[in-house]
């Protein structure tokens, strides 16, 4: 049985820097040099391997997880939209105070 502090294959948390399609003006326009780059977003949060339901060809990013294997606010990155992927150390939190959480 997991427990809140069993450690899953679930817990590596990681920052994704993507490029999102978005839109230009909603009506006639004519286009601008001001939208020739890429719209860059950055998504934190859990990532889901596809071995554990994850999408493939995707990067599986879950805001939260429970012990029990439900998921809250998936959002699923084409890969090749990924233009930076940084892997985040866990760190134990069994000595903390919230003091110490937020300095």
């Amino acid at each position: 049985m997991q427990t809140e502090s069993t450690p899953t294959k679930t817990d590596t948390v990681v920052e994704v820097h993507w490029a999102d399609a978005h839109a230009g003006e909603g009506h006639w326009a004519e286009l601008e040099d001001a939208d020739s780059g890429e719209h860059i977003v950055r998504t934190c949060g859990y990532l889901i391997p596809e071995e554990d339901g994850g999408k493939k060809l995707h990067l599986t990013i879950a805001q939260s997880s429970t012990p029990d294997g439900f998921y809250d606010h998936v959002i699923y990155i084409p890969l090749g939209m990924v233009r930076q992927l940084v892997m985040h150390q866990p760190h134990s939190t069994a000595n903390a105070t919230p003091q110490t959480l937020v300095t």
